[in-house]
């Protein structure tokens, strides 16, 4: 261990002095003049021995593709560039497609194959390749509009139906009240008419 470490400290003092291209030329006429003595098997013992030693180097976690990247990375005209780019940042943000299912339900709407792996990452790729081939006027209209935003966007717009359903429905009894009471009434007509 100890001879590695007087090895290394040479080796870089003379790295510094010449330079790695220089030394790495050197040593390359050095292993071709070198005696033939020692064997390969003794070369890969001592290769793999100094290797062991040696930092692999740690490689950058995966990172989840995201829309956003992805329509960065689309050649597109600067105004279907701007309507895609939004609408991959909604995407980001769970505004548009914010389920698999409205994937799915986007997908069947456009006769586009649902992506088999069920997860939102893995449809950017077949999503935004779909939008950034159609008509710019209709991917407008798409972020205009809010269209596939989910269920959550859509409260609003049941609340509004709901309270418009109350405020103009005829105030009645209970179906179950009415089915009660007219079954009164034909068991009352049926014992009159006996």
């Amino acid at each position: 261990m100890m001879a590695n470490s007087k090895l290394d400290a040479s080796m870089r003092r003379i790295v510094r002095e010449h330079g790695l291209g220089s030394v790495l030329v050197s040593l390359g006429k050095i292993a071709e003049d070198a005696p033939q003595e020692q064997t390969a098997s003794e070369s890969k013992t001592a290769l793999n021995r100094d290797s062991a030693h040696m930092k692999t180097p740690e490689r950058a976690p995966k990172s989840k593709p995201t829309a956003t990247s992805y329509v960065a990375k689309m050649e597109l005209p600067a105004e279907k560039r701007q309507v895609t780019a939004a609408l991959a940042e909604r995407f980001e943000r769970r505004d548009f497609l914010p389920s698999f299912g409205d994937i799915a339900h986007f997908c069947q709407n456009y006769g586009i194959d649902v992506p088999a792996s069920k997860t939102r990452a893995s449809a950017i790729p077949r999503v935004f390749k779909f939008i950034a081939n159609m008509e710019t006027e209709e991917a407008k209209m798409m972020l205009d509009s809010g269209m596939f935003s989910g269920p959550s966007r859509l409260g609003p717009i049941a609340d509004a139906i709901r309270n418009y359903g109350r405020a103009t429905r005829v105030p009645h009894t209970p179906a179950s009240a009415r089915a009660s009471s007219s079954s009164r009434r034909t068991a009352a007509g049926d014992s009159a008419s006996a």
